[in-house]
């Protein structure tokens, strides 16, 4: 073998060596970084985060077949099935929890009221205690929205809290052709009101979910402002306790990071 032919052999050698050296320390590296990962996730499962439940009632109203009982029915079950919703007779409730931020969620009783007008004197008690309450109208029923007026008196004239309690106005049937309410004229309305508008769709989904955030979020705002102050609104003790603060009958919800639970009882 010529000195040549050795040279290149003992170049083939060392590559080949620096290789296998380059492989094995990539793979310890890999190796390295799983056990890196396991133990993060190990402790990441152990770590307990304690989540504040704020329980709220939430009311529907509305004139009848505006698509009260679809928004509830896409929100709890995210399903439409207009041919098998009935016209809703005095009041029907859900429970459902949602999520507003990583340490806080809501527990929201949602009850649906009847809109026929035999039913609206009787409205006022089911509007009691309410923390939150949608205002809903048909986008293609123009008599829907110059309904909302006579609401807004039932709801001013029943036992609710005109100053914790949220009320945000809902046009429903985004879906729809023949809209007779444009955007403008609903946010006007809303804003001389103290309302928040929010165009909605049951038969997509569209926005059904951000408007129970948004009525969320602002609930809570009204809660932690009232704690704050040492003050208590009409509905009196509807908050758990945060932390380690006592308030009867409230009770603390301490839940974990690996089995944080969607809890769809309320009662």
């Amino acid at each position: 073998m010529s000195s040549l032919e050795k040279e290149d052999n003992s170049k083939e050698i060392i590559i080949e060596k620096q290789s296998n050296d380059n492989t094995e320390k990539e793979d310890n590296n890999n190796q390295q970084n799983k056990e890196n990962e396991e133990d993060i996730n190990k402790s990441s499962s152990e770590i307990e985060v304690n989540i504040t439940t704020y329980p709220l009632k939430i009311t529907f109203v509305g004139d009848s077949s505006v698509g009260k009982t679809s928004i509830i029915e896409r929100f709890i079950n995210d399903k439409f099935e207009s041919e098998l919703i009935t016209a809703t007779v005095m009041s029907n409730y859900n429970c459902k929890n949602l999520k507003i931020d990583p340490f806080t969620e809501v527990n929201m009783q949602i009850w649906d009221t009847a809109g026929q007008e035999r039913f609206k004197s009787m409205i006022r008690g089911y509007l009691r205690d309410s923390n939150g309450i949608f205002i809903v109208f048909d986008l293609s029923n123009k008599r829907s929205f110059e309904d909302i007026d006579s609401w807004l008196d039932e709801i001013n004239n029943s036992d609710v809290d005109s100053n914790t309690c949220v009320k945000m106005l809902i046009g429903n049937k985004l879906d729809t052709e023949k809209r007779e309410i444009d955007n403008d004229t609903a946010n006007k309305f809303a804003e001389e009101n103290n309302m928040k508008y929010l165009d909605v769709s049951a038969k997509d989904g569209i926005n059904i979910v951000t408007m129970f955030e948004m009525m969320g979020s602002e609930c809570i705002k009204i809660l932690q402002d009232l704690e704050k102050s040492g003050r208590k609104n009409s509905q009196g003790n509807l908050k758990l306790e945060q932390s380690g603060k006592k308030e009867e009958p409230k009770e603390k919800v301490k839940k974990t990071k690996k089995n944080i639970k969607k809890n769809g009882k309320c009662c």
